[in-house]
């Protein structure tokens, strides 16, 4: 059965330099040979393995159309945070059975990679793979890596919280949480067609009782 290898490359070497370039230019419409050499200046035969890597870390699509990972890897409050989850997703296997993989040493991680993928001691492609993972992890920011969404605002958070007046869901509240009140007066005016009688009776209510307080 065919061996299933995790992301390598074997000039792994050159995994620093490539990064340090993707972050100096302008993202591309589409990461080509032509890209990598023009306009990174990466022009070694040992860069070329580096566009498939890239597509297996999840940087550009398989049309080597840049990611929204590959945007946000040139940001440098985002660069660590963002390697690290996408080495997560790339190297699985090897997360699920070290969690810690990150801090192995290489004798421990490539031992680790020959169980994980049922490679035989004599396999030559393991050593790579191990290389190109610890190559990966020194631009990866692991503790507290995951990265963040931009946070919602709520027009509706205040209306779950309890209105400092003592009430409950703020129901029967008008504007500043003020509490909403609401009367019934019955009046049982004289017989009169005195008009100022009925004026100072209106005047009395409008400043005793319908005044805001």
């Amino acid at each position: 059965m065919a061996i299933e290898y995790p992301p390598y490359v074997s000039g792994y070497g050159g995994i620093p330099a490539l990064f340090k370039k993707i972050k100096e230019a302008a993202v591309p419409t589409k990461f080509t040979q032509d890209f990598l050499s023009t306009s990174l200046g990466l022009r070694s035969s040992s860069f070329r393995a580096m566009i498939p890597l890239l597509k297996k870390l999840g940087f550009i699509d398989q049309a080597n159309v840049p990611t929204e990972a590959y945007r946000s890897v040139r940001e440098a409050s985002l660069a660590g945070s963002v390697m690290a989850e996408q080495l997560r997703a790339a190297y699985k296997p090897l997360f699920t059975a070290n969690e810690y993989a990150y801090k192995l040493e290489k004798k421990e991680l490539t031992e680790k990679l020959r169980i994980v993928t049922g490679a035989g001691e004599d396999d030559a492609n393991i050593p790579n793979v191990a290389g190109t993972f610890l190559e990966l992890s020194k631009l990866a920011r692991w503790e507290g890596a995951t990265v963040k969404p931009k946070q919602k605002e709520k027009d509706t958070d205040r209306q779950d919280q309890p209105n400092q007046d003592g009430g409950g869901d703020g129901q029967g509240r008008g504007l500043g949480g003020r509490l909403g009140l609401s009367y019934t007066i019955n009046l049982n005016l004289p017989a009169t067609t005195e008009i100022e009688v009925f004026n100072a009776i209106f005047k009395s209510l409008r400043e005793n009782l319908l005044r805001e307080s």
